[in-house]
């Protein structure tokens, strides 16, 4: 790792051609690279020869996967079983000119609260960062962070934010992200889990919200934002706005959003709601997930910089969902090779087995 003072410049030295096997003038740590969206921001980074520096709390083997996204001594994972140590983590960004904070937990752990994980542990890295000198901080928020939002996700989100600009009002770059879908995601995996438990004598009958008519969401591809955060990461300190707003190119109801999953997973799909079922959820169990991806419609703030003003053409959710969808598939609701006509598994009795 190329070393500098702790008050000094960080180090502008670049050697090759580009891509992996080269080196540019960039040192990142990235906290939480092991998590869902971490490996598509590692990836995109080591593409571009910087030198990447990987704390982990996690097993050292769970972590060697991240090493194909570099060139040999580009990546350096280090295991770090205690963010509690303030030393430990002065000493992982004091060589790097950029720190991204992409931790946070969408549930409470055992030993671990919302507030743990979203807004404590990032305090502990934002103040790190404040003691060494750190010339930016790139911090992962969401669209709908707010403290009176029904999520405590997205009220730890908010709680975060305003940590990081209070700590760092100078070098601290926020970046807030719609829902992402991914083929290690939370929102549409469980989107699709809600209907494909459904058993075939209940004919696609799903649990929604207000049967989706309510809920409004843009979600975006977890990949592009990734790519947008490294495009922050290479760009000139005084090209960097102190702000980003990252959402996909199409506005969905949480009903037509269903409607787009099941074309794809080829299941039935009717939309029911239980005034009941709501309270026990929303309230009793204070469920995150249907809290957080049924009842909050996604409200983006006009005029915020995007995707596209750092170079990244959103993906479609449709044109890029496939391939992870369609793992939800009944394994004989395919398309027959030689007529290349789809099985009705819901009312055929030579595919099921039963007449419904």
């Amino acid at each position: 790792i190329y070393k500098r003072a702790l008050s000094a410049s960080p180090v502008t030295i670049t050697t090759g051609r580009g891509g992996r096997s080269s080196t540019n003038s960039h040192t990142v740590t990235i906290f939480g690279a092991t998590g869902r969206m971490g490996r598509y921001l590692v990836n995109s980074l080591g593409q571009q020869g910087t030198q990447l520096i990987l704390p982990h709390r996690c097993d050292p083997f769970t972590a060697q996967y991240l090493k194909l996204s570099s060139d040999l001594g580009q990546q350096h994972t280090v295991y770090t079983p205690d963010f509690n140590d303030e030393a430990k983590l002065e000493e992982l960004v004091k060589y790097s000119d950029v720190v991204v904070n992409l931790t946070g937990s969408h549930r409470p752990r055992l030993h671990h609260s919302f507030k743990d994980s979203n807004a404590t542990l990032t305090h502990r890295i934002a103040r790190a960062c404040k003691n060494v000198g750190t010339p930016c901080f790139i911090h992962m928020s969401h669209i709908n962070a707010d403290y009176d939002s029904p999520s405590q996700y997205l009220q730890a989100k908010a709680l975060s934010e305003e940590i990081v600009l209070h700590e760092l009002p100078n070098s601290a770059i926020i970046v807030r992200s719609a829902d992402c879908f991914h083929g290690w995601d939370d929102f549409s995996h469980y989107l699709a889990r809600t209907n494909a438990r459904r058993r075939l004598y209940q004919k696609g009958r799903t649990f929604i919200y207000k049967r989706g008519i309510l809920t409004y969401k843009q979600p975006v591809f977890g990949p592009d934002v990734m790519k947008a955060v490294a495009r922050i990461v290479t760009t000139p300190d005084q090209d960097r706005e102190r702000l980003y707003q990252f959402v996909g190119p199409k506005v969905y109801s949480l009903h037509e959003f269903m409607q787009a999953i099941t074309d794809i997973t080829l299941r039935m799909y009717k939309p029911v709601f239980n005034p009941v079922r709501h309270l026990v959820e929303s309230e009793l169990w204070k469920h995150e997930l249907y809290i957080r991806y049924q009842m909050v419609t996604d409200s983006p703030i006009h005029g915020l910089p995007g995707l596209e003003d750092v170079g990244i053409t959103p993906s479609v959710f449709e044109e890029v969902s496939f391939a992870w969808l369609r793992n939800y598939r009944i394994f004989w609701q395919t398309w027959d090779p030689l007529d290349g006509q789809k099985s009705n598994i819901y009312n055929n009795s030579m595919g099921t087995g039963e007449n419904f």
